[in-house]
């Protein structure tokens, strides 16, 4: 094929074959985009958009980024869920005949990113593959982080596939063209990765996925089953097209459902802010960052991972504890292990990018200085005692070897590149010294030339020089021209000077040149290997590697438990929490006159509600979330923000809280809510903690309320499940479930009247707040006074409604609880006092009787009561209305019994 004439149309040529990609295009010392993609990138990066040949009736569009500062760039394309094709000048302009050779030498996903700007990257960056497990309403997924070469498999059905990237942060998404999403609409908006990939049907046929599967991994194949093999393969065959071939750092993959976890669905990760604040981009608004003390990359990322899946197995989190443990009580040792771990750097990713021959030779170096840590990580653990710390030494390996070779052959100080060599130590590679000391014994030639050349012509300013067009020279002043030998060739003529060469400088150029790039091949050569003994070791090193993330997690938590005052729970099967003196982990560092500790108990049998009533802004909704912070906390091993705590296993933590709409999904604030609670109410168990703040606020009071009500009971009656469950509420009338079930609790924040205004004193107890107090909320907001005199008017009226409705909600004398809006039985009288422990509600109402009838009109002075109250327009009514109907009804009963 001939090659292009201009540079437009070199640029289509490649462009042709890379359709779906961003081009970055070198032209010098820029990569310049053009058409569609100027257009797109000048949007995504902000950057200004020109024009190619705008002296033409239809300029091309045009925008390009420095060489040098590219990578931020790129990550920022990737970021936005681009594919970009990074297209280099493949031979030196200089060289060249004619129009520049350029290809594309790598193309960059947003999962399949290996940059170095990763290094500094404390997540895990997932790419997903989706396929359908045959016949059957299964599917199977893989993922990979294919910067640290780990891959992960499973199946489930739809309901069960959130539960296997519980909390993992998907960037790319694989799947075949012809995969119907509709099923997977509610996952695949979970997930939200950025860019989706949609490979041709015949990627995905069983010839193809075996094919990509035996590249991997050859004959000695991991054993895995059949619809997790085909979507590792899937993945595989996605990456080994980007990169033209095998990659040699992937691991073999591991089941994504193997240990018993702690569930945590999306909404409760993001309510909980474990990981990204609600509000703003204040990182220290998050779980994570307030438990973070870890100092090592691959630690930060275990962290996460410990984060997104706390275990569920009582053993598992012990052996965790006991770690945490040794450290928090041994200052000494903890020092130690702190000291050896600093300075390590991210062994996964170093080996990956070694492997797959991206490093630069600073990054060869970084893994052998970290890998001279491990000693000294193990001296600092040796006889600990702990199993957790035996086993993490045991994996820690003995890279020393390894790291002596990389020690032998780098140099302490690399450049960052290998292009004018430097970078093999002396000894290393017997061709490289022989090419070495030729060159240097050609530049010491040169270095001598000037002052043997002085004394030879007697020429006291002769200097000896070099440029990068003419090569080395001699210079001569115009004023000593008569004193030039003929030996001296002229070269260059300046304005004051001439500057020469001679036959014998020309042959010490050509050696040193030659020797040169000899030396940077053999340079090349020499790393290469070194960087295939690297991949060699992987296997172990991302072994190291993990054992060092576990015990720099173990540290971090010890650490964060010294500072802060963390005391270590117990974790059993018991279905009792017990947290006396616990705090926000987050919350406590921001609060300026100290946080305000509570206890909670909660068990199955005798305390399995807590329903808490209190004022707005007075800390209902920090006591619910604290609760959930300490039971993860607990779960993944750590210790937690109280003075003591007892935590029977959680098998999952659902949260109602906050108000949002999704309207990408059409759904109303309402919907939402009523969404997640009915997933709560099918999917929770009598191990789940269930966490609701304000069940039924996004409708009306007395549907909200109703709503409430049933909520509560279906929960307390154990319908499905009887979960632990905390129940903020502005509904007071749900404190009177405690009547009729002994189960609920009723809690109450305390606050103190003082001076027309309420002093918030943060504190739990047991009781009931009467009152919301919105209002003075409002006032605190700063809502003009008349509206709040307005709406003081409109409490006065609802709140008489309000005491005429609690009227029909308490207990008849049979023991029979009323509905909660049913008017009083004829003759009945609501009786004060608990039923019987135990006693059966009904399922007619929320009160747990039918609705009767409303009675035909009656002269009886109790029909009479009723008729006036049913016919007495209540939602029209003024305050004054209302009392003026109550003065009638008591005047006309007084009469009647006179």
């Amino acid at each position: 094929m001939s090659r292009p004439r201009t540079l437009m149309a070199q640029y289509r040529a490649i462009k042709d074959q890379y359709r779906d990609c961003i081009l970055l295009f070198r032209v010098g010392d820029f990569y310049e985009t053009f058409y569609d993609d100027a257009v797109e990138v000048s949007r995504i990066l902000n950057i200004a958009l020109t024009s190619r040949e705008r002296n033409r009736p239809d300029p091309i569009p045009l925008a390009g980024v420095p060489v040098h500062a590219a990578e931020s760039y790129i990550s920022r394309l990737l970021d936005a869920g681009c594919r970009v094709a990074v297209c280099e000048q493949v031979e030196d302009a200089a060289s060249a005949k004619g129009l520049v050779r350029r290809e594309v030498v790598e193309v960059l996903t947003p999962g399949t990113a290996m940059r170095s700007s990763l290094l500094s990257n404390p997540e895990n960056v997932y790419l997903m593959a989706i396929l359908p497990d045959g016949d059957r309403a299964r599917y199977a997924l893989a993922l990979a982080d294919v910067s640290t070469g780990e891959i992960f498999a499973g199946a489930a059905g739809v309901d069960g596939l959130e539960a296997l990237v519980q909390g993992k942060r998907v960037r790319e998404l694989v799947v075949p063209e012809s995969l119907d999403r509709r099923p997977l609409r509610l996952f695949l908006e979970t997930v939200g990765a950025p860019a989706v990939h949609e490979a041709p049907d015949a990627a995905f046929s069983p010839d193809a996925l075996e094919r990509a599967w035996r590249e991997q991994y050859g004959e000695a194949a991991p054993a895995l089953d059949d619809p997790e093999r085909r979507a590792c393969a899937a993945l595989l065959a996605h990456v080994h097209a980007l990169r033209g071939g095998r990659v040699p750092h992937m691991l073999e993959p591991r089941r994504l459902d193997a240990p018993a976890v702690l569930g945590l669905d999306p909404e409760t990760i993001g309510n909980l802010e474990l990981f990204e604040p609600q509000r703003g981009n204040d990182r220290r608004a998050t779980l994570v960052h307030a438990i973070d003390r870890t100092v090592t990359p691959m630690g930060r990322r275990m962290l996460r991972r410990w984060l997104e899946q706390p275990l569920a197995d009582v053993e598992g989190i012990e052996q965790r504890q006991e770690a945490v443990d040794c450290l928090y009580r041994d200052p000494v040792r903890h020092e130690a292990v702190l000291s050896a771990l600093r300075g390590v750097a991210d062994l996964q990713r170093l080996a990956a990018r070694i492997a797959m021959r991206k490093a630069i030779p600073r990054e060869l170096h970084a893994l052998r200085e970290s890998l001279e840590r491990v000693p000294d990580v193990r001296l600092a653990l040796a006889g600990s005692g702990v199993r957790f710390l035996d086993r993490e030494l045991d994996a820690l390996g003995d890279p020393h070897e390894l790291a002596d070779a990389i020690g032998r052959a780098i140099v302490d100080d690399p450049p960052g590149h290998l292009r004018e060599g430097g970078v093999i130590r002396r000894g290393w590679d017997p061709e490289l010294d022989t090419l070495i000391a030729a060159s240097e014994q050609a530049r010491a030639w040169i270095v001598g030339l000037e002052q043997r050349e002085r004394d030879a012509t007697g020429i006291p300013t002769l200097k000896v020089g070099f440029n990068k067009v003419f090569g080395y020279y001699i210079e001569v002043s115009n004023a000593h021209r008569e004193r030039v030998p003929d030996r001296y060739v002229p070269r260059q003529t300046l304005v004051n000077a001439q500057r020469y060469i001679t036959e014998e400088l020309k042959a010490k150029e050509d050696l040193i040149l030659r020797t040169q790039e000899q030396r940077v091949a053999a340079e090349q050569r020499a790393f290469d290997a070194l960087c295939a003994r690297v991949a060699d070791a992987l296997p172990s090193l991302q072994q190291t590697a993990e054992a060092i993330a576990r015990i720099d997690v173990v540290q971090g938590l010890a650490r964060v438990a010294r500072e802060h005052g963390y005391r270590r729970p117990v974790v059993d099967a018991s279905g009792d929490i017990e947290i006396v003196a616990g705090r926000h982990p987050v919350l406590e560092r921001f609060v300026d006159d100290g946080f305000v500790p509570n206890d909670l108990r909660l068990d199955p049998q005798r305390r399995q509600v807590g329903l808490i009533t209190g004022p707005n802004m007075s800390g209902k909704s920090t006591f619910l979330r604290q609760t959930a912070l300490i039971v993860i906390l607990a779960q993944m091993g750590a210790f937690v923000p109280a003075d003591r705590a007892r935590i029977g296993i959680v098998d999952q933590v659902f949260t109602r809280v906050g108000a949002s709409d999704r309207l990408s999904r059409g759904e109303s604030t309402f919907l939402v809510e009523m969404n997640e609670t009915a997933n709560i109410l099918r999917n929770m168990t009598d191990r789940s903690l269930v966490l609701l703040d304000e069940i039924g606020r996004g409708t009306s009071t007395f549907d909200g309320l109703s709503l409430a009500w049933a909520v509560t009971e279906y929960i307390l009656e154990g319908v499905r499940a009887r979960p632990r469950t905390l129940f903020a509420t502005h509904f007071h009338e749900l404190t009177q479930l405690r009547r009729r079930y002994p189960r609920l609790v009723n809690l109450r924040v305390e606050i103190r009247e003082w001076e027309g205004g309420i002093v918030f004193l943060r504190k739990v107890e047991p009781g009931v707040s009467d009152r919301s107090f919105g209002i003075h909320a409002a006032r605190v907001a700063g809502l003009p006074a008349e509206v709040l005199a307005r709406a003081e008017e409109i409490l006065a009226t609802l709140e008489a409604r309000r005491s005429l409705l609690a009227q029909g909600m308490g207990l008849r004398e049979d023991g029979a609880q009323l509905g909660l809006f049913a008017p009083p039985v004829p003759g009945g009288r609501a009786a004060e006092g608990d039923t019987a422990a135990g006693e059966p509600a009904g399922r007619g109402s929320p009160g747990g009787t039918e609705v009767p009838r409303a009675p035909a009109a009656s002269t009886a002075p109790e029909g009479r009561l009723r008729d006036a109250i049913r016919d007495f327009d209540i939602e029209r009514a003024t305050p004054l209305e209302a009392f003026d109907l109550v003065r009638r009804l008591k005047a006309d009963l007084d009469a009647d019994h006179a």
